[in-house]
């Protein structure tokens, strides 16, 4: 292992990666030993490795497989775990499968201490190191695991990352503590298919309207609806929502749920969510990633204090078999307004008010106002003062 001896702190971005089965007891002390080999070989010849300055990593092997820190920017790590997943599955083409070697690996950046150990051999210890250690420790054959941290470094760096690097939702690590993971892949790396070992996904919208009934108030909300395709009945939705704090304490996040008729993945919505200034709100929990069912956290860029209103908005695109919408009401709204952007042929949209309770719907006294704009039609509808319990829907 080389270290800078005269630091203490360091912080690094570190890589972890172990082989995938190798405490079978069933395989043979010499296959253990050729894959560790050859899992040690693949990394030497990695270009993340071998063009990296010795005194700029801290390398330690772990048995089945080993940690880097990289002391220069998150992308190494991530560049190495894509050349060495390439190179070991060229490795593994022509060999039977008790003899190919498949690995996990871990990734987060984080500060750890040099220490002594009983020798007097320098090593590191700190939540730099084994945190990344969790975070591996949770996945399956093939997986490129990233915790929050280092996965926004790398999506801050460029859309390449951004489009490879995908929030997958939160897991419980040791100690109780939850962790939202992100995963990297694309073609010839990685594991698109979510970790199944500690897993845990629980509904936060009750208890997220209990807070907000005491802390906050939506004065005005919007949903925009545009039918992009006819035959699909793919639509895009950009909501839009006005909080103002009613509380002593700053208000740092909001809750967002999004259920769908159609199977979807987290990236098939294209989900986006942004402050009035078109800034980014960056996804601090997925409390609940269902086919048909999400529930995620995103952080404010700036508090809202008490007193203070503040947009955001969020927009997504799902198909709509069922030829509905639905907007149920938790907590008290000054103003709600939708509009349906949709081709003239079609019939217009009908308001229904649905009780929470007992499902039962009505069809509301006033229907949306309709406009035309060009081979477009746009129905416009609105109602102030909802109370929370109710639900309207939109139905074409």
């Amino acid at each position: 292992m080389t270290i800078l001896s005269n630091l203490n702190l360091i912080h690094a971005n570190f890589f972890f990666v172990d082989i995938v089965g190798l405490s079978d007891p069933a395989m043979s002390t010499k296959t253990q030993i050729k894959k560790i080999e050859t899992l040690n070989k693949c990394i030497m010849e990695c270009a993340a490795f071998k063009e990296t300055p010795k005194e700029l990593m801290l390398v330690l092997p772990t048995g089945d497989g080993m940690a880097i820190g990289f002391l220069q920017g998150p992308q190494f790590p991530l560049q190495l775990a894509i050349e060495l997943h390439k190179r070991l599955a060229q490795y593994n083409r022509d060999k039977i499968p008790s003899e190919t070697v498949r690995v996990r690996v871990g990734m987060h950046a984080g500060n750890v201490f040099v220490v002594n150990d009983v020798l007097g051999n320098k090593n590191v210890w700190g939540p730099g190191i084994i945190i990344a250690r969790r975070v591996m420790d949770l996945g399956d054959d093939g997986h490129i695991l990233v915790s929050t941290r280092m996965a926004e470094d790398l999506r801050e760096l460029s859309d390449e990352y951004k489009r490879m690097i995908k929030p997958v939702h939160d897991y419980s690590i040791k100690h109780g503590q939850a962790l939202l993971l992100y995963s990297a892949y694309g073609t010839g790396f990685g594991n698109p298919r979510p970790p199944v070992k500690g897993s845990f996904q629980r509904s936060k919208m009750g208890r997220e309207a209990l807070r907000l009934v005491k802390t906050a108030l939506y004065p005005f909300v919007q949903v925009d609806m545009t039918l992009k395709n006819s035959k699909t009945q793919l639509m895009h939705y950009k909501r839009t929502y006005e909080i103002e704090n009613i509380s002593d304490d700053p208000i740092h996040h909001v809750l967002h749920g999004i259920t769908s008729d159609v199977d979807k993945t987290f990236d098939e919505l294209n989900i986006k969510v942004y402050d009035d200034h078109g800034h980014d709100l960056k996804i601090s929990s997925i409390s609940i990633d269902k086919p048909r069912q999400k529930e995620f956290t995103t952080l404010f860029n700036t508090p809202v204090e008490k007193g203070e209103r503040s947009r955001y908005v969020l927009e997504y695109d799902v198909e709509e078999p069922e030829r509905y919408f639905e907007n149920a009401f938790l907590v008290a709204c000054g103003k709600f307004a939708i509009t349906m952007d949709y081709p003239a042929g079609m019939k217009a949209p009908t308001v229904y008010e649905v009780s929470l309770e007992t499902e039962a719907k009505k069809k509301t006294s006033v229907q949306p106002a309709i406009t035309k704009a060009g081979s477009r039609n746009i129905a416009k509808w609105s109602r102030k003062e909802m109370p929370p319990g109710l639900s309207y829907r939109f139905e074409w």
